[in-house]
């Protein structure tokens, strides 16, 4: 299975559409967004242009929460887990969050197969352990070119995609 991995929109639409275009490309058929949609109107261009299921956390910068967890709560295809998650897809266990101690902690426990974090803004692909940790950086691009992650299930692998 491959997901696609997203994190760090902040509400630059056209990216996120360029994203989730490169996503569809890849033949990823789940996303996992890492935090920072910022606005409602974000969270709403994902959740229409994009046709798989989608498991967000928040980030540190979603300006209308409330609105957020309703929706979520209507939307079929859409699973909004707070801070963190800890889900199961394909047999993988995998940890998400947006901030990188958090994702630390997450990787250090050696619970997980992978762990998946952004904040940072800037891809990042490494093993702590048996633990494969990824950011796929930013779709929002104010540190360079904007990314996505791609992580294969059946390898457990991340390859990071310029969008």
């Amino acid at each position: 299975m491959r997901i696609a991995l997203l994190s760090d929109i902040h509400d630059h639409t056209q990216h996120l559409l360029l994203a989730l275009h490169t996503a569809r490309e890849e033949h990823c058929t789940h996303l996992l967004f890492m935090g920072d949609m910022a606005g409602f109107s974000t969270f709403r261009t994902l959740r229409e242009e994009w046709g798989h299921h989608i498991d967000l956390v928040f980030g540190n910068n979603e300006y209308e929460i409330t609105a957020f967890q309703r929706a979520a709560r209507q939307w079929h295809r859409v699973s909004l887990h707070g801070e963190y998650a800890d889900i199961t897809l394909d047999g993988r266990r995998i940890y998400f969050c947006h901030l990188p101690w958090t994702a630390a902690k997450a990787a250090e426990s050696g619970r997980y197969d992978a762990v998946f974090f952004g904040h940072t803004h800037i891809p990042e692909v490494r093993m702590h352990g048996s633990t494969l940790v990824a950011n796929p950086g930013e779709v929002y691009g104010r540190q360079g070119k904007p990314t996505i992650g791609i992580y294969d299930t059946e390898i457990n692998s991340v390859r990071i995609v310029n969008i």
